[in-house]
Order: C-alpha cells, then structure tokens, then sequence
C-alpha cells in the first residue's frame, strides 16, 4: 500500500471499539488489505488477500459490494446499515464506507459500528427477518397471528421437524405436538404470552416421521404502537447447544430499552430546540451527571465552547439520515472528552401534528485522538531527544523564510559534537544515548528556549534563529552570543553515572537571504561551513562567507 503500511493502520485503529476495514478495489470485486483488532472477531479464518465473495454469505456480500460500488460513483463517503452475525449474537451494523483515490489505485475504508436505533418496528415481520439473518443456522424461528396460527417458518424449522412451509403454515402447533406435555402446560403459557409476557419453557415436539426433539422455547409477544398483541414470535433453540445465545434474544420488543440502558455509547434525544428528552446511564458513568441534572436542559450545554458553532444550526438532513461529527463534550468536573458523534433526525406525527426530534450517539474516542496525536508528534519529532526532527525542520524553515522580511534575516546554526563517536566506543551505546539527550537539553537551554532546536541525525542539530537585524559583513552580535553560549554551556559538562563529559562542538553558520534563498541551499551552506570549521579544530565554528572567502 501507497499511502498507509500495516504498522500505520494497525496503530490508528487497534483501539477502537470498531470493526475496521481497508480493502483494495480490483476489477469488480474487493481485495481485503488491513483489519483492526476488534474486525477479527468477523472471521474464521485471516481474510487478508482474500477476495470479498470468498469471505462472506452470499446475502451480506451483496450488501456490501453495492454499497462500495456507489461510494465510488457518487465518489463520496456513504452510510448504509445492515444486521450481521459475529460469534452467533446478531446485532444491527452501521458502516461509513470512505473510497480512497491513490493514483490509479482504489480502495475502500469501511468503519462498521454496533447501534442502537429508536425506531418503532411496527411490522413484526421485520424483527423476524432482522433476527433470522443472523440465526436462521441455530434457532427454528417461527410467526403466528394472536390465534396461534402459523404464519411463518424459517429453513431451519422446515429441516427440524421435517415439515415444509407450505404444509404448516396456516396451521397450529398442535400439528408437531408430541402429546408429551399437558393441557394445562399450554395452558400456562398463553396465559403468561396473552398478558405481554415473554414465555420460556422446554418442549418436546414431534417430526413428521414420528421422531421426537426437544427444543428450548422463547414465545415472544410483539405489540404495536398502542400496546396491543398483534403476533408472537417464537425461537427455539436445540437444548444440546443452543442454550448460550437465548439470552441475547430474548425480549425483542424492549431491544431499545436494553441497547440504551446498558450500552457504554452516550445516547439522547432532544426534541426540536435541543432541550434533553432522554439520556441513557452512560451520561452518569462517563459524564458524572446526575439523571435528574439533565432532563431538561440544553444539550448543547454538555459541549466545549469551541467545538458549538459546528452543530449549533445543524444541517438540513433528512429524516433518519445521519450527521457526523467529533464533539468535545465536558464532563460535570470540568474534564473534557472527545466523542464520535451521530445525529439523526427523526419525525413523527402526533395528534395531527408533526413532531422533530434529534437522537444524538456518541462513543469515547478520547483514547483515539491521543494516539493520532501521538502519532503525528512521532512523525515530527526524534525519539531519542524529543526535539523536532529533520521532516519537522523542513517544514518550518520554509515558512520562516516566508515570513522573513527587510533587515531581519534568518540564520541556520549548523552543529556537530566533536569526537561523538569515542563516546559510544569507549562507554557503550546506552551512554551514547543518553549523552546525546543532555546534549540536546544543553542545546535548548544554551539558547534560553527562544528557538527552535532540530535534531537532524546522529549527533548533527540545526538551530533556526529569526530576527536577525544586526548581520553585517560576515557577522552578527546575536549569532556570537548565542555561540558562545553553546560553547559555555557545553564547557560546564554533566555527568552520566560517575563519568563527567565536557564536550566541544563544531558550529556552521549560514544565513537568509545572504548565503541562499532555499532551504536545501541555506543548510547545505552551512554544513560547507561546519565542514571547515571542523579542519580548523575542535570548537571552531565559521560563517559561510568566511569559506567563500
């Protein structure tokens, strides 16, 4: 990959809660690159190099393939939800798919979270097949009206009881009853279903061929918005080794109220002015709020100062669509945390009038943001010393020179450690380390931190001084005392252990606009300049007039 190794990717995503996908565009299909950690838990076996169809159901695949076929048309991020089914729990997915433009190289970076939606899912048969993508290998799944008879069956129903679709439905129960249990059993549990109650008991049935199996049973009422029963549903899983996933299924109709209430993800809805309608516990666990401090109030509240303006007059989006963005939310104490948020407007109508309102989910990524800072302060900055490093120093003398203007000219302080490398042969290179770590704090204090010290490799730094007004003919009172400060800086020493060093230095001096106009010509000057500085002896140092000369 062009742009990001495995390192990289690896570094920005590992941590996150996310299931994270790079995947490199080939023909008409997708060639998988990188997966964070958390997108591992996805697969059996490693899918890098693998081809999407060759990892994926036929069902998801299509999925998919079509959504990252449109990101690359429409040649934006787009955001699509599917359910999948990751170690048999089924959850409801969202995933931004972002295409990415490498030259002639494409390649899709797909971020999927788990969420929780507040849609009220008026047509059963959508639960049903919300859940049965995800089950329809461990559970017989069944949908039958508020009478009992049977409306539905899946695959595996059919494969258990030997039954075919079309011979059950529009039938009862009655028809695998294996006359094991009661009337009074049965009696018990439409008694416990009819009140709105989930239903749970063991039951033996019968296969068309007369054989007996025994099934672990969930009857689930479904009710619409009025709370009336419209449908059961009813999941049953083989006793043997199903019994671990009935939990997860258990209590469809209060799927929000489980999802809110006990999800790490901060979830609100306000109502169309921003005033707090809900706030899921996460709110008091991570914000340290009080329910009672927030009901009520203006959301926007919750958010730094800095960071309101972003959302204060929200996009016009459409209904369901979703907004994105990173927020910097305060904490009651007045700590901070970065979250990545999702804002979905939703409407409804209610006694002829149409209401708004906006659901906010945000997840932590405080830990994320550090990293990329982390990162980006590695990229540009030398391990061992701290200081800025050679690409920093190529960024910033560029806009110092850019800036420069009239008799304030910029000087390049070129410095080498003299007779650096008897250090490391005599003490070792763990002392060679740590002698250039004093060196370089020696360096910023000889200079009282005023500029900007580089450390360009080995034992060579750069020291960019600005403001330079007073360089006349080859000289300048700034530049002298800034040297001499160095040299007596050194002279005083440090110790390391029981061994006292007093090092030298070689100093070579070039400046802007005098010596050169570009940043490769000002620091190959000087290092002319360090070059014969370092023939005349230790703890020399020349400007590079006096070379030229």
């Amino acid at each position: 990959m062009a742009f990001i190794t495995s390192n990289q990717f690896r570094l920005l995503y590992d941590l996150s809660d996310d299931y994270v996908f790079l995947m490199r565009k080939l023909d008409d299909t997708f060639i998988y690159e990188c997966i964070n950690k958390k997108a591992e838990e996805v697969f059996s076996t490693n899918p890098i190099g693998k081809k999407l169809e060759d990892c994926l159901d036929e069902y998801h695949y299509m999925t998919i393939i079509n959504n990252y076929k449109r990101a690359f048309i429409e040649k934006k991020s787009i955001f699509y939800q599917d359910h999948f089914s990751i170690s048999n729990l089924t959850h409801v997915n969202e995933t931004t798919a972002i295409p990415i433009f490498d030259g002639e190289a494409q390649y899709i970076l797909a971020v999927t979270k788990k969420v929780a939606r507040s849609k009220e899912m008026r047509a059963s048969t959508y639960i049903l097949e919300s859940y049965k993508k995800g089950i329809n290998e461990a559970a017989l799944v069944a949908m039958t009206n508020q009478n009992g008879i049977i409306e539905m069956v899946n695959q595996v129903f059919e494969d258990t009881c030997q039954f075919k679709q079309d011979e059950i439905v529009g039938k009862t129960f009655r028809m695998i009853n294996s006359n094991f249990h009661d009337e009074k059993f049965f009696k018990q549990m439409w008694d416990t279903v009819r009140e709105g109650s989930i239903w749970r008991g063991e039951i033996r049935n019968r296969t068309k061929s007369g054989s007996f199996y025994w099934v672990d049973a969930n009857v689930i009422p479904i009710m619409n918005e009025h709370g009336e029963i419209e449908k059961y549903l009813t999941i049953q899983f083989n006793i043997t080794d199903k019994k671990r996933i009935i939990d997860e299924l258990r209590n469809i109709e209060r799927t929000f109220t489980l999802i809110t209430e006990y999800s790490n993800d901060l979830i609100a809805i306000t109502d169309e002015e921003g005033y707090l309608l809900y706030s899921s516990p996460s709110h008091e666990t991570i914000l340290q709020y009080d329910k009672e401090e927030l009901l009520g109030t203006y959301y926007l509240s919750l958010i730094s100062e800095d960071r309101v303006e972003g959302i204060r007059h929200l996009p016009s989006i459409d209904e369901n669509s979703i907004y994105r963005t990173e927020l910097l939310m305060k904490k009651k104490n007045g700590n901070t945390i970065w979250a990545d948020t999702s804002i979905t407007e939703v409407k409804r109508n209610r006694d002829e009038e149409q209401e708004k309102w906006f659901v906010v989910v945000s997840r932590e990524i405080t830990e994320k943001r550090e990293l990329e800072d982390k990162l980006k302060f590695m990229a540009y900055h030398d391990s061992l010393t701290g200081l800025p490093n050679r690409r920093s120093f190529h960024n910033d003398l560029p806009i110092a020179l850019e800036t420069a203007s009239g008799e304030n000219n910029i000087a390049l302080i070129y410095i080498d450690g003299d007779d650096f490398k008897s250090v490391n042969d005599k003490f070792g290179h763990d002392v060679g380390d740590q002698f250039l770590i004093r060196f370089a704090e020696k360096l910023q204090q000889s200079v009282n931190y005023q500029f900007t010290c580089y450390r360009l490799g080995g034992d060579e730094f750069v020291i960019i001084v600005d403001g330079v007004e007073d360089y006349i003919d080859g000289g300048s009172d700034k530049i002298m005392q800034l040297i001499h400060s160095i040299q007596n800086t050194l002279k005083i020493g440090w110790s390391i252990g029981e061994q006292l060093f007093t090092p030298t230095s070689s100093i070579g001096i070039s400046i802007y606009p005098h010596d050169g106009k570009s940043v490769d010509e000002l620091l190959d000057k000087a290092d002319q300049a360090l070059y014969a500085a370092k023939k005349l002896g230790k703890n020399n140092f020349l400007y590079t007039n006096a070379v030229q000369c």
